[in-house]
């Protein structure tokens, strides 16, 4: 597993951070990033179901403007035909504004990475997190989020968990 170099801002898409709602550790993400934005397309589909806890979380941190709304541009519209709404917009914007993607799926990132965009996503978060001592342990974390029915491949848990030495 290797990390892109560490970008002081990046655009979210939903994956990372319904994950990190989920483990209540958003925060991380202003410890880590001087912004993360975060695209119209991509808001809605963190909060479309009010009912779910990561969704208050989500709007709570647009509110308290650890993330920052941004408008994607109109050209993602194009890329929506081969990735979901949100992560087109995603890298639509990272292109626009010339900045790295935190993304978990799979066809987004590889999207990303073929127009140069660097990604990081949910686990590679955590490790940087834990190499930067703002948290303990990624193990109990990846735990929870595979317990949750966050899909994780056990080949990224055990590499993730190689790198940080646990």
């Amino acid at each position: 597993m290797s990390l892109p170099p560490l970008r002081k801002l990046v655009i979210a898409d939903a994956g990372p951070l319904i994950a990190l709602a989920r483990l209540h550790q958003l925060a991380l993400l202003a410890n880590l990033f001087d912004s993360v934005m975060v695209t119209d397309e991509v808001i809605q589909e963190c909060t479309c179901r009010p009912d779910f806890a990561e969704a208050s979380a989500i709007a709570q941190a647009i509110d308290n403007h650890l993330l920052q709304r941004c408008v994607a541009p109109v050209s993602h519209f194009e890329l929506a035909l081969h990735v979901d709404p949100g992560e087109a917009s995603a890298v639509a914007t990272a292109l626009a504004i010339g900045c790295g993607v935190l993304m978990d799926d799979k066809a987004g990132r590889r999207m990303a990475r073929n127009f140069g965009v660097a990604t990081i996503g949910t686990v590679g978060v955590l490790v940087l997190a834990k190499q930067k001592h703002h948290i303990v342990a990624v193990k109990p974390l990846l735990d929870q989020l595979t317990r949750s029915g966050y899909f994780l491949g056990e080949a990224l848990i055990a590499s993730a968990l190689k790198v940080v030495g646990e």
